[in-house]
């Protein structure tokens, strides 16, 4: 994973010196063992922006569309991406993912499963808590604010802006729940709406200063 070292390191000087990008929370990720790290999903710098999050490597369960892309599918392959189905079901998938999270290592996975359109979080699937159920991996939300204004959906460059990336309290699943859906989806849309609460607040504000009724804090 030498591209992937390389590609967070030249992202761990362009983000903070471009974007002004702070990460909170930090010290909330586990240093060892298997980790899920479940991120919204507003733009294309998500992967890096959670890459960010930990010198640990992170394996991304990838959409097929841009494992064989022609030019990005290079990058995610060479940096240890796992390939999911267009639709969303695929067992190999999970089945590697599984087994990565079997020898300790952190997964990262997008449960909206697409780029919103609206810069909050629709419905998670519940795939990344069934992993965690048979796995004993702990789930780490994580809350990316701004990026959607700098590289959405469709964009061909990013604009200057900044990012706020928090890092939330770790989540511990029930393995004995692991055939429950009903459960597995109530924890996801809990993890959704806990980063859409974080989103929400970070436009109320970014509203505010584009009034001017606030000034700009940079912790």
């Amino acid at each position: 994973m030498i591209l992937y070292r390389l590609l967070r390191f030249i992202f761990s000087l362009y983000l903070p010196a471009v974007h002004r990008l702070v990460v909170r929370g930090g010290g909330r990720l586990p240093v060892a063992g298997p980790v899920i790290i479940c991120a919204n999903h507003t733009s294309y710098l998500d992967a890096m922006l959670v890459a960010l999050c930990t010198p640990r490597p992170v394996r991304f369960m990838v959409s097929r569309n841009f494992y064989d892309h022609p030019l990005l599918g290079f990058f995610i392959r060479r940096g240890g991406g796992i390939p999911v189905s267009r639709d969303g079901i695929d067992p190999g998938a999970f089945k590697s993912a599984l087994r990565l999270l079997k020898q300790g290592e952190v997964i990262g996975i997008f449960p909206e499963g697409r780029l919103s359109r609206t810069g909050l979080p629709s419905t998670g699937r519940p795939g990344a808590l069934l992993l965690a159920a048979l796995s004993g991996a702990v789930v780490v939300p994580v809350t990316i604010a701004g990026a959607f204004f700098i590289y959405p959906r469709g964009a061909l460059l990013p604009r200057l802006g900044e990012i706020r990336v928090t890092i939330h309290f770790p989540v511990v699943v029930d393995r004995g729940r692991s055939k429950d859906r009903r459960y597995l989806q109530e924890l996801t849309n809990k993890l959704m709406a806990r980063m859409g609460k974080r989103l929400r607040g970070y436009y109320r504000v970014r509203g505010r200063r584009r009034r001017g009724t606030v000034k700009p804090h940079n912790p």
